[in-house]
């Protein structure tokens, strides 16, 4: 994608310099005009492509599994030990060093644990989907993130 990204913006540069020359309007700064024109469009760009779809991390998540309310794997956790899940709620918050973050759906929040990848800086309140595998122990449920969507 940066190849193309630099593609367009050299065909841009080239456009625009060849314009102003005919117009005379290419002063003594050289390509200074042109080559900032271009860095210009570049950035709007790449910004208006990039957030469109969200952020997806690890695996996709399956698009026929269930859905599992954060109640019901916290009221019975020996029920999912060891089983997949599907869930959705809200970032609620992350560590300082981006290792975890925390998962809230309704009055339940857990901490949720990256499998195989790391958390980039993740938004407070933004919705996110978690497909996780659950390790239920004496008094604790680990969540390990296999795949997240945060819209």
């Amino acid at each position: 994608m940066r190849a193309c990204v630099f593609g367009l913006l050299l065909a841009i540069d080239e456009r625009y310099t060849e314009m102003m020359k005919r117009k005379r309007l290419f002063s003594r700064m050289g390509r200074v005009p042109a080559v900032t024109f271009a860095l210009v469009m570049g950035v709007v760009f790449v910004t208006g492509c990039g957030s469109a779809g969200g952020t997806k991390l690890g695996v996709d998540i399956p698009p026929d599994a269930e859905v599992v309310e954060l109640a019901s794997v916290v009221e019975k956790p020996a029920a999912y030990n060891g089983k997949k899940v599907v869930m959705k709620g809200v970032i609620d918050g992350q560590c300082p060093a981006l290792c975890e973050f925390f998962f809230k759906d309704g009055l339940h929040k857990v901490t949720i644990f990256p499998q195989g990848y790391k958390f980039p800086k993740l938004t407070k309140g933004k919705p996110v989907t978690v497909y996780a595998q659950v390790t239920a122990g004496e008094g604790q449920v680990v969540f390990s993130a296999l795949g997240v969507n945060v819209e």
